[in-house]
């Protein structure tokens, strides 16, 4: 999953790293080769989920497990022939649309719950390594996408990408200094 300012980064060819934190994080002295790592080896292929605006409604069923009824989104965008909606491109949905409203109509909807087939990205690791975070360089910062302020070799686009994995992690993360893996791409599509 990547945040618009990523994706547009992706898009213009200036994003072709991401880091993720271990989860969990091993115990001091742990063999780091012995890890699996979720992001796939060089020449596998990721897709990139993203924020998007699908066409359809809101409907209600019944869970017997839990004994109530929930709300489920059903996604009409292909049946009707439409093309989802990108909102790193400005094109989501007019307005937040109700749930009760019956008749479909475009619902923004979390990068969590795109489905493969509205991924317009398309990406080969290259590499994957395991670091940590605070040993990004300020060629990985670039790499990462974030812009590179006025000089950037006085560290200018290490502070931005910090900035950004604090809003990502939340404040503290990055004094943390956890370890990451660092996943280098290409881009194949679009």
């Amino acid at each position: 999953m990547f945040s618009a300012p990523m994706v547009a980064a992706l898009l213009v060819g200036t994003k072709t790293q991401t880091r993720r934190a271990l989860r969990p994080q091993p115990a001091d002295g742990a063999d780091l080769s012995l890890l699996r790592n979720p992001f796939g080896q060089p020449g596998d292929l990721l897709w990139v989920r993203e924020r998007f605006a699908a066409f359809g409604h809101w409907q209600t069923r019944h869970n017997a497990a839990k004994a109530r009824a929930e709300w489920f989104f059903t996604d009409l965008t292909r049946a009707r022939g439409l093309a989802w909606r990108y909102q790193a491109d400005g094109r989501g949905a007019d307005a937040h649309a109700a749930r009760v409203a019956a008749a479909p109509v475009w619902h923004n909807r979390p990068a969590l719950f795109m489905p493969r087939a509205a991924s317009r990205i398309l990406l080969e690791v290259v590499a994957v390594r395991v670091e940590r975070l605070q040993a990004v360089s300020v060629a990985d910062a670039l790499a990462e996408g974030v812009e590179s302020g006025e000089d950037p070799a006085a560290g200018d686009s290490v502070r931005a990408y910090r900035a950004v994995w604090e809003g990502i992690n939340g404040p503290g993360s990055w004094d943390a200094d956890p370890l990451v893996w660092v996943v280098v791409f290409r881009r194949l599509t679009p």
